[in-house]
């Protein structure tokens, strides 16, 4: 699996464009974000075309690019969960109009539910873990077999999501992390939403959310 981040906009989020390996022509792609003009000269650069994008969760700073990569490869697909999906096309559900710029796109093409255990795109396959708390539809991917988890804002280096926006829930999501991500191996490694790569190993021992709520 080759994984390749482009940090994006004004909040400095994490967009990932994930292959299957080095010489993959199609890729999936995490979050793009706000300002997405680096990620469409990295596509275009590296011969690239993404097959699918998975939104992490609603807010704008991790969709605001979703609309510039359809423009330029019109038979993207765009997934994300159904209980953040009103986010794409409401500037208030999704935050922006609290940072001035103004996001709206056009709705998913693939909701996912609870029911959702996995998503595939471009060869590769990961596991949904939904992860509630810093939204309503926070979502999790992995893949058991590399070992890589896409946590987007319910996980960081040393912290955990924010739960002061509408519809967070703090309690909520330390028992998901809890119960849901600590319980995979330790040496997972942890590509988050903002900010390094960590490992689940890392964040048990030293990350003091999980700590002091232990």
């Amino acid at each position: 699996m080759k994984i390749e981040t482009i940090v994006l906009g004004d909040f400095e989020a994490n967009c990932y464009s994930v292959r299957s390996d080095q010489t993959a022509t199609t890729c999936l792609l995490i979050d793009p974000g706000l300002n997405p003009e680096p990620l469409v000269h990295f596509l275009t650069k590296n011969k690239l075309t993404p097959e699918a994008i998975v939104l992490t969760h609603g807010h704008a700073d991790h969709i605001g690019g979703v609309e510039t990569v359809r423009q330029h490869w019109p038979d993207v697909k765009v997934a994300i969960s159904e209980r953040d999906a009103e986010m794409l096309t409401d500037p208030a559900s999704n935050l922006s109009i609290l940072a001035q710029v103004m996001v709206q796109a056009r709705a998913a093409d693939i909701c996912l539910v609870d029911g959702h255990r996995y998503f595939e795109a471009a060869g590769l396959r990961f596991e949904i873990i939904h992860t509630p708390g810093h939204s309503p539809g926070g979502i999790c991917l992995y893949n058991s077999e590399q070992g890589i988890l896409f946590s987007g804002d319910t996980l960081f280096a040393g912290s955990v999501g924010r739960s002061d926006f509408p519809g967070g829930d703090h309690d909520l999501l330390i028992d998901r992390i809890k119960h849901k991500l600590l319980i995979l191996p330790e040496q997972t490694r942890v590509y988050p939403g903002h900010g390094p790569a960590t490992t689940l190993r890392s964040e048990k021992r030293h990350n003091p959310f999980l700590v002091e709520d232990a």
